[in-house]
């Protein structure tokens, strides 16, 4: 299916959105949500595709052989794009691992980031399980399904208020370490300004002092 939208006076799309001039009928209102759906679906895999093949036909023998993007590479896609490296590298992951013969149209691109990290016959059995039924199981579902071997039922997925635990510090400590990682591979200390990472330190500040506390 093709991801142009059909022709009409009524309206143009450009970058920054839709925009109608003059009423529309709700049949030509609603035939465009089909075409809306299916381009933000598949952008990810657009991207990642792009990226990949980019990698495999154009980069260095040296970067070939180590199966990734290379950073000038996604130095010059980020600013292709205008998205940031970690949009593009899990773009990149997500189409390198999951082929063409095992993506289903039916399901989301998340629905098969989820999958990526198995092998091709788990990504194969649990897109099958996750689009096969009546309705396409979510991805969190999916996800706690693939942590224990087995698709879990909508009752399962209920959280028993006695394992609910208390607040701790691990999920916010790890965003911060992957934004920070996600930091160094942009290379940001390397283009900041003094200004940049005096503000910077600035907002650091807290963490500080908390450990100090300690």
């Amino acid at each position: 299916m093709s991801l142009t939208l059909p022709d009409c006076p009524k309206f143009t799309v450009s970058p920054i959105g839709l925009a109608v001039h003059a009423s529309l009928s709700f049949t030509e209102w609603a035939s465009l949500a089909p075409r809306l759906n299916e381009a933000s679906r598949c952008i990810g895999f657009l991207i990642g595709d792009w990226l990949v093949y980019g990698q495999t036909q154009f980069a260095s023998p040296t970067a070939k052989k180590a199966s990734r993007v290379s950073a000038d590479d996604y130095a010059a896609a980020v600013e292709a794009t205008g998205l940031d490296h970690t949009t593009l590298a899990t773009y990149a992951y997500v189409a390198r691992r999951v082929p063409h013969s095992l993506r289903h149209e039916n399901l989301s691109w998340e629905h098969h980031k989820v999958v990526a990290k198995l092998e091709h016959d788990g990504q194969s059995r649990w897109l099958r399980i996750a689009g096969s039924g009546k309705a396409v199981v979510s991805t969190r579902r999916l996800r706690k399904s693939i942590s224990a071997g087995r698709l879990l039922k909508p009752a399962d997925m209920k959280l028993d208020p006695a394992d609910r635990g208390i607040p701790n510090h691990i999920p916010p400590l790890n965003r911060l370490c992957t934004w920070w990682s996600n930091i160094q591979k942009e290379q940001w200390l390397h283009r900041a300004t003094p200004q940049q990472r005096a503000a910077l330190k600035r907002d650091l500040l807290p963490i500080v002092k908390i450990y100090e506390q300690l």
